[in-house]
C-alpha cells in the first residue's frame, strides 16, 4: 500500500466518516492550518492516483465502514468524483473544492517541463499561487508544512509526476452519481479559475468572494462553519456534568422566557412542541409543567446533554433526540408543531435567516414561535479587554451572533407577525478567571479563533487589573434577544 491514513478512528459522533483527498503537491497535513482541526480521514502522503481507489476500498473494508463522505480538493476532487462514479453505493455525499472541469494539454505540458527542470522551485511557486489572497494561512504554511513538503519532494517525484499525468487525462464521467453534491470555489482562484468550474447537474454551488485556491481555509466557507459547530458541540458535551451548577445567566433567561409562553385558557390547545437546543432539560421541564398534555420533541446536538436531560425528565410525552438543530429544521415536515421554542441556543446556528424560515414552515397555521437568543454585545467588555491587552481577534464568540435588526427582518419575512426585543443582563464575577470558569463549565466558549493567545495566570492578572481600572470590577453584560412570532 502506498498510502497510509490519518484519523481513521473517528469519534462515535461521526455517523458518516469523512475522507479528505488533498490537491496535487499536498497531503492530509494541510488540514493542520484549519482551526479547529477536523477529524477527517486523510492521507499522510502525496496522492498516488494509480493506487488510491484500491486503498480507499481497503480502508472501507478494514474499518467496516458502510458509507463515506468525500471532500476532495483540486486533484483530490477529481479523484473523489471518479471514485464516487464507480462506487456510488459507498458514498453518502460528495464535496468538490476548487474543482476544475479539466486541464488543457498545453498547460499540462508546460507544468511537466517546469516541474522536471527544478521540482523544488516549481513547488515553491505553486504553493505561493495556492495561497494568494490568504497571507496568514500562507505564512503559517511556510513556517510549518512547506519545509516538510520540499524535503519530501525528491523521494516523491514519481508520485507527483503521476499526479500531473492524471490531471492531463481526467475527464468528467458521463455518469455523475445521484448523491448529494456540493461545489465550493474561490472567486480569486488562479489555479482552478471559477470560470472553469465544472457544471454538474443537481449540485449546490458555493462561490467564496476574496478567496483563492485553498478556499476551504476561508472563514466564510461552509466547511469552516461545520468545524466551528463541531467544536461547539464538543465543548457543550464536556460541560454536561457542570452545566447546571454554572448556568446562572441561562437559568435566569429560561425563567423570563417561560413567563412569556403563550397564554391559553386551555393548555391542551398546544398539542405538539419542538424545543431546539434542550441542553440538560431545564427549560424542557418548564414546558412540561406548562403544557402537561402536549407531546414535546426536545433536540440537542450533544449526546451528553441529551443523556442528562433524559435522566432528569423521564416522561412519556417527551422525546429526546440527538440531532443538529439546523439539519433537523431543514428536514422536518411542514406543519408539524403548534409551538416551537428555544432558550439560548439559536445564536450558535450558521444561517439564522434560513433557520427562522424553516421554523415558520414547520409550524401549523396559527402556531407560535418563542425564543431567547444571545446577541453580539454579549461579553463585549471581555472581548475589548482581550483585544486591547493581547490582540485577541474579534469580540470572542459573540461577534458572530445575529443582531436584533437582522432577526426582526427575518421575522417580518416569514411570519404573520413577530417582534424581536433586546435586553441587557449585567453580571459581576470575582475575577476574570471566575468568569472564564463559568464560560468553560457551561460550554459557551464557542470556537477557537485563529491566532488566539493562551490566557496564562500572568495574563489573567493583567485582565483583572484592566477590568478594575476600566469598570471598577469584573462586570460584563449579556445581550439577550427575545423573539415572539405567530404564523
Amino acid at each position: 500500500m502506498s498510502h497510509s491514513f490519518l484519523n481513521v478512528n473517528q469519534s462515535p459522533e461521526a455517523k458518516i466518516p469523512t475522507v479528505f483527498l488533498p490537491g496535487w503537491g499536498f497531503d492530509g497535513r494541510i488540514l493542520r492550518l484549519l482551526k479547529p482541526s477536523p477529524s477527517w480521514i486523510s492521507p499522510e502522503t502525496f496522492l498516488a492516483p494509480d493506487t488510491l481507489e484500491e486503498e480507499i476500498l481497503h480502508l472501507i473494508a478494514q474499518c467496516n465502514i458502510q458509507k463515506i463522505r468525500i471532500i476532495g480538493w483540486s486533484m483530490g476532487a477529481m479523484l473523489g468524483l471518479d471514485f464516487a462514479a464507480k462506487y456510488p453505493e459507498k458514498i453518502d455525499s460528495l464535496i468538490l473544492v476548487s474543482f476544475r472541469s479539466g486541464w488543457p494539454e498545453h498547460e499540462i505540458k508546460q507544468l511537466k517541463m517546469e516541474f522536471g527542470q527544478n521540482p523544488e522551485n516549481f513547488l515553491k511557486g505553486f504553493y505561493r499561487k495556492c495561497f494568494l489572497g490568504d497571507k496568514q494561512s500562507y505564512s503559517n504554511f511556510c513556517k510549518t508544512l512547506e519545509p516538510l513538503y520540499l524535503a519530501a519532494a525528491d523521494e516523491n517525484v514519481k508520485r507527483l509526476q503521476q499526479g500531473l499525468e492524471y490531471l492531463g487525462k481526467f475527464k468528467i464521467s458521463s455518469t455523475v452519481p445521484d448523491i448529494p453534491l456540493r461545489l465550493i470555489h474561490g472567486k480569486q482562484d488562479i489555479i482552478s479559475p471559477v470560470t472553469e468550474m465544472a457544471a454538474l447537474q443537481g449540485s449546490d454551488v458555493e462561490v467564496i468572494e476574496n478567496s483563492g485556491h485553498a478556499v476551504f481555509l476561508a472563514e466564510s466557507c461552509s466547511l469552516q462553519n461545520e468545524l466551528r459547530k463541531e467544536e461547539i458541540r464538543k465543548k457543550f458535551s464536556r460541560a454536561a456534568d457542570s452545566y447546571d451548577s454554572y448556568a446562572i445567566v441561562q437559568t435566569e433567561v429560561a425563567e423570563r422566557l417561560a413567563a412569556i409562553l403563550p397564554q391559553s385558557p386551555d393548555p391542551a390547545v398546544v398539542k405538539t412542541i419542538l424545543e431546539i437546543g434542550c441542553g440538560t432539560g431545564n427549560f424542557t421541564s418548564l414546558l412540561a409543567d406548562k403544557f402537561p398534555a402536549a407531546k414535546i420533541t426536545a433536540i440537542d446536538f450533544s449526546r451528553e446533554m441529551i443523556a442528562k436531560a433524559s435522566q432528569k425528565l423521564d416522561k412519556k410525552n417527551i422525546a429526546f433526540i440527538c440531532v443538529e438543530g439546523e439539519e433537523y429544521l431543514q428536514e422536518a415536515d411542514a406543519g408539524s408543531f403548534d409551538l416551537v421554542v428555544s432558550n439560548g441556543s439559536l445564536q450558535w446556528f450558521s444561517d439564522h435567516d434560513r433557520a427562522l424560515k424553516n421554523i415558520a414552515r414547520i409550524l401549523l397555521p396559527g402556531g407560535a414561535f418563542l425564543c431567547s437568543i444571545f446577541g453580539p454585545d454579549s461579553l463585549k467588555k471581555l472581548g475589548i479587554g482581550l483585544k486591547v491587552l493581547f490582540g485577541y481577534p474579534g469580540n470572542v464568540a459573540a461577534d458572530a451572533f445575529p443582531d436584533v435588526g437582522t432577526l426582526q427582518h427575518s421575522l417580518n419575512a416569514y411570519f404573520a407577525q413577530g417582534t424581536a426585543e433586546q435586553e441587557l443582563i449585567e453580571k459581576q464575577y470575582d475575577s476574570a478567571r471566575d468568569l472564564l470558569v463559568h464560560i468553560k463549565k457551561t460550554g459557551t466558549g464557542g470556537w477557537h479563533h485563529q491566532g488566539s493567545p493562551a490566557l496564562t495566570p500572568a495574563r489573567l492578572k493583567q485582565l483583572d487589573h484592566w477590568f478594575a481600572q476600566t469598570y471598577g470590577s469584573c462586570k460584563v453584560n449579556y445581550q439577550i434577544h427575545f423573539l415572539q412570532a405567530t404564523k
